[in-house]
């Protein structure tokens, strides 16, 4: 069981490998593809990633749904969890979000729940954003919990970049 205290974690991160394989549906007029991409994480989480993604693109906007599954440590807590997550761009807009699949979490980050938000900001850095909560963890001292996510620097990442 949580404590309730969510705690906001973020890092940076690298595409290590990006493996696309289109595929066609007949009558569409977009660009479909399935795609097997690896992550590198470094910071307060750290780690590997492979993440499945299926997208599809025309003229006018993109999107893909995706399963990541991550191993590593997240604020210390060695272990693996599995994160669903989306993305759309029309134009410059972009909206996109993501959940950490209830009971996936492995070894330390077991019962880990809450949110993630995929970013990538304009110089092309690859981010992510935690907020999640710890089964029994203790609440952080006054003044050390990292409240927020500055993000108006940062824009969707709603293709999953490259």
């Amino acid at each position: 069981m949580s404590d309730g205290t969510e705690h906001s974690i973020t890092a940076d991160f690298d595409v290590s490998s990006w493996e696309p394989t289109p595929y066609v549906v007949e009558g569409t007029n977009s660009e479909l593809s399935t795609v097997r991409a690896v992550k590198i994480f470094e910071g307060a989480i750290s780690g590997t990633s492979v993440a499945d993604l299926l997208l599809a693109g025309n003229a006018a906007g993109a999107g893909y749904v995706g399963s990541e599954v991550f191993a590593g440590s997240v604020e210390g807590r060695e272990g693996t969890m599995v994160i669903q997550h989306w993305g759309l761009a029309e134009g410059e807009a972009t909206a996109s979000s993501g959940h950490i699949i209830p009971g996936s979490g492995t070894g330390g980050l077991a019962g880990i729940s809450g949110k993630a938000i995929f970013t990538q900001a304009e110089d092309g850095q690859h981010r992510l954003e935690l907020r999640v909560t710890f089964p029994g963890s203790p609440a952080p001292a006054h003044g050390q919990h990292d409240a927020g996510f500055e993000g108006s620097a940062e824009s969707g990442s709603a293709a999953e970049s490259r």
